[in-house]
Formats: C-alpha cells, structure tokens, sequence
C-alpha cells in the first residue's frame, strides 16, 4: 500500500498591537518576513485607533478616523502576506495621562476578565507556535500600548491552562513569547538621523521623550535581518495616511539600515543570554 505524505501544516505567528499602524511602524518587516515564507501571519488589534493625531494631507475627520483607520490596517495588512486581521472592538484611550481617561470604552478602561477571555480565545483558535507584542513600557509609553503587553502576557499563560474558561476544552500552549523592541543606541542613531534629515523635527522629538525609549544590548534575545522584505515594509507604511510614517522623517539613504534589522526580547521562556537568535521559530 502506497504511502501518501500529507503537507506539513504551516507554522503560525501571532502579532498582538494596540492601534492600526502599530502592526507596520513597529513589525512590518517582522510580519512580511514571515509572511514571505509561507507562515501563517496573524493580527489582533485592539483598537481602531480614534484618538490618533490626523496627519496633514489626510481626509479624515475625527468623526471618520476609527473607519479610516482601519481601512489603512487591512490595507497594509494585505500587503504584507496577514492571514487575518482581528479586531478586538475596544476605544484608543489616547495619549493622555490614564487617571484622566473617563471614557469606559477605552481600552485602558476595559474589564479585565474580559480582555483576557477575548485574547485568550483568539491564541486558542489561532493556535500560534509564536506570539509578539509590544514591549512592557510600550515602546513609546503610550497606556493602551502598556495594556497590550500586560493582557498578552497574560493571555498567552492562560490559554495553556485546562481550567480556565472552558474545563475540559481545547487549550494551546503556544511555544515563545517574544516583545518587539529597539536597542537605545539604534534609538540614537534613529534620531541624530532625524535631526540631521529633519531639523524641524528636532524640538518635537525631544519633547516626546522618545529617546527614553528602548533597551541595552544585553536584554536582545533576537537580531532578524529582514532586509529581504524592505519594498514591502515601504509600500505597508505608505497605507498609514491619516498617521504619518515616522519613517519619512530619516534621509532616504539610511532607511534601509533602520528597517533593515528587527530586535525582540524573549519572554517566554525567558532568555538567561548566550548566542542571539536570528530567528523567532529557532527549535520549531
């Protein structure tokens, strides 16, 4: 009797972000990379991004920014090879201080209980081997950004668990947890780049903090070269209208070396150091 070998099934990476745009300003080239290679890439926003500030040149109103927003994520989602996007239907929370977010839609104001059935659902339909999200000061210290990580992190435990929210139905262990992050001496280079392209842009980048941002080399579990999908990454930014790409502030010449490289901290199982990876499914 002849044997007939079945395809292997594709291996799945999960993408877990705050707004529209967070998926392609923070990990496009990630996604696309990936994507690329036949795995199975999946986005779960949990906004749609309606206190974003509009861009010059843009349409939108901030009546229309949530449609408009999400438009720009499933565009450039197609783009860059996403399997599905999925929306988790709660309110941008805004770039404000989180006492001072009354609004009970916002995200940083959602239950807890249910955020974490939502997303631990989702990881179980799913059944990704690899989750990323964002990191735990949010990259950029924005609250919903925070809240991401937090929910994921805990998500991607709770969806292991055989007790929790079904006894006795389908869990799923997925294999890592990684956070996308950006070392601070790139973070410097990013913006003595900008400074230098943009001058204009110098006071407001100061005034954001943003140099604040990011971590030592010695915390990096992971250094991907995804320069093979750069066109892409290009072309999923362009999507994001109504946002801006923050890209658009560098000299053309050295946007190749700042998307050409993503970096992540390996959460679980927490990285003790050694040899960087030099990819998210190492042992998979």
């Amino acid at each position: 009797m002849r044997t007939i070998a079945l395809p292997a099934a594709p291996r799945r990476l999960l993408i877990s972000v705050a707004h529209p745009d967070d998926e392609t300003f923070g990990m496009g080239s990630t996604i696309a990379h990936y994507a690329a290679q036949g795995i199975e890439v999946h986005v779960v926003c949990a906004t749609r991004g309606e206190e974003g500030e509009i861009a010059s040149g843009s349409d939108a109103t901030p009546e229309t920014l949530g449609d408009v927003r999400e438009a720009e994520l499933r565009e450039a989602a197609e783009i860059m090879g996403v399997k599905k996007v999925h929306l988790l239907g709660y309110r941008d929370s805004g770039m404000v201080p989180v006492e001072e977010i009354e609004n009970p839609d916002a995200f940083v104001n959602a239950n807890e209980a249910d955020l974490l059935v939502k997303l631990t659902r989702l990881i179980r339909d799913i059944r990704p081997h690899v989750v990323v999200t964002m990191p735990p000061d949010g990259g950029t210290g924005h609250p919903d950004h925070i809240r991401i990580n937090q929910a994921t992190t805990r998500a991607f435990k709770l969806a292991a668990h055989p007790g929790y929210m079904e006894p006795g139905g389908l869990v799923h262990s997925p294999t890592k947890l990684f956070y996308k992050e950006y070392p601070r001496a790139r973070m410097r280079e990013f913006i003595e780049a900008v400074t230098k392209g943009r001058p204009e842009m110098a006071e407001p980048i100061r005034q954001s903090g943003i140099d604040k941002f990011g971590v030592e080399e010695d915390v990096i579990s992971t250094k991907i070269d995804v320069s093979d999908v750069l066109e892409t990454r290009i072309k999923a930014n362009a999507c994001h209208a109504s946002q801006g790409s923050p890209f658009d502030m560098i000299p053309p010449e050295m946007v190749p070396t700042v998307l050409g490289t993503d970096y992540f901290t390996r959460a679980i199982p927490a990285w003790t150091g050694g040899e960087l990876e030099s990819d998210l499914f190492v042992g998979l």
